[in-house]
């Protein structure tokens, strides 16, 4: 089967590294597969080996639309596309279409759902945003002034991924999002993430990557952060939760992005300098071996963050993690057996759950090794893949029925 997948960046951050590993593990089960993208430079630090990148040029231009059709999919797996544009013309194709909703990009004016800190919005997209003050956006590069949001246009983007065959999320909360928004039941199906490290977990557990000793009782115990310094994902939030925490203790924030000195003058003003070594994106040979002698991996995202794969990864390599009780991460971190969870979404709340990971030091190896046979019996990568071909299939069957008829 010849399979595109289409996303219209590959950036930064889990999606474009999900959507790489994604079209190799299908090449390895047999398919053709494209990465089909707009931005004309991939990052150096994204791993494309292998894999057959089209760029579309710009997205619902003819010459991206003709490149798209040259190379004649069987299936398009859409990972993000807002160009309204460009989704009609994939709808006039006639051929079997898929959407992964990994964000709310495609269901919020916002883009989080959220307006401001605290904010978790339950309501479903509609003309009612307007009264919310979600109409207006964040300013355009180089502006001041915010932009304003089209709820027709956010609308009519909605209503074209409901015509799309099937919806996949990979976490129950962003499915009960998509029955909120009006897609249907059948249509949606729930494929939980894969690990791009469950070769880890499902290996013989690796001892010799975490330090010898009881953390946080015979030596300091090692706190890891990887993702975007952005509000969301609270890396803010994690060191003023640090500041309260007694026992010994050091952080490694693999981190970039807009907050990041913010978050360094904190650390300076809360006197955690010395105890927090910021480095910035790795490889991801690197990034494994962080995962592996880390002993808590920390997730604050403090918005209802879809389903993110950092903590799987870690989980892969052994280690338990620590996060909110937001989006996903519940789907992953259950409390006392692969980490631990805050009870709600505060400072406060985040310091107990730190400290309650710091108290059970000892117990630390035996939730790492819980939280690996997780990932080897719900997040494995032949798992997911079987489960998504499967999607596949029964679209492309449906089709031939169609034309049968």
């Amino acid at each position: 089967m010849r399979v595109m997948l289409l996303v219209q960046e590959l950036t930064i951050g889990g999606l474009p590294n999900y959507v790489l590993d994604l079209a190799r593990a299908l090449s390895q089960a047999g398919d053709d597969v494209a990465v089909a993208h707009v931005n004309p430079q991939v990052p150096a630090h994204l791993d494309a080996g292998g894999v057959t990148l089209l760029c579309l040029d710009r997205a619902g231009g003819q010459a991206g639309l003709a490149k798209l059709n040259a190379w004649a999919p069987d299936v398009v797996h859409v990972h993000l596309c807002s160009d309204l544009a460009l989704l009609r013309e994939l709808l006039a194709l006639g051929i079997p279409l898929v959407r992964s909703f990994h964000d709310y990009t495609s269901l919020c004016l916002r883009r989080g759902r959220r307006r401001f800190p605290g904010d978790r919005c339950q309501r479903a997209l509609g003309p009612g945003c307007l009264a919310f003050g979600c109409g207006l956006g964040a300013p355009a590069p180089g502006s001041r002034i915010p932009s304003l949001q089209s709820i027709g246009g956010k609308l009519t983007e909605r209503a074209a991924y409901q015509r799309f065959e099937y919806a996949v999320v990979g976490s129950r909360y962003m499915q009960s999002v998509l029955l909120l928004n009006g897609f249907r039941a059948d249509q949606v199906r729930l494929i939980p993430y894969f690990s791009r490290f469950d070769a880890h977990a499902q290996g013989e557990p690796d001892e010799q990557g975490k330090l010898a000793g009881v953390p946080g009782l015979d030596r300091p115990l090692q706190f890891l952060f990887s993702g975007q310094a952005v509000a969301g994902k609270g890396l803010r939030v994690l060191v003023r939760a640090l500041a309260h925490l007694k026992s010994s203790w050091r952080l490694t924030a693999i981190a970039d992005g807009p907050e990041l000195a913010a978050v360094k003058e904190l650390a300076q003003r809360h006197q955690l300098a010395d105890r927090i070594d910021f480095l910035g994106w790795l490889p991801q040979g690197q990034l494994a071996g962080h995962y592996r002698s880390a002993d808590v991996l920390v997730v604050p995202s403090v918005w209802d963050d879809p389903g993110p794969l950092v903590g799987l990864e870690a989980m892969s390599m052994g280690t338990p993690v620590v996060g909110f009780p937001v989006g996903g991460i519940p789907d992953y971190v259950h409390e006392g057996k692969t980490g631990f969870l805050a009870t709600e979404v505060s400072v406060a709340s985040l310091a107990d759950a730190l400290a309650r990971a710091s108290a059970r030091g000892a117990e630390l190896r035996q939730l790492g090794l819980q939280a690996r046979a997780l990932v080897a019996s719900v997040h494995g990568r032949d798992r997911h893949v079987g489960a998504v071909r499967s999607v596949y299939e029964s679209m492309s069957i449906a089709l031939a029925q169609q034309e049968a008829t």
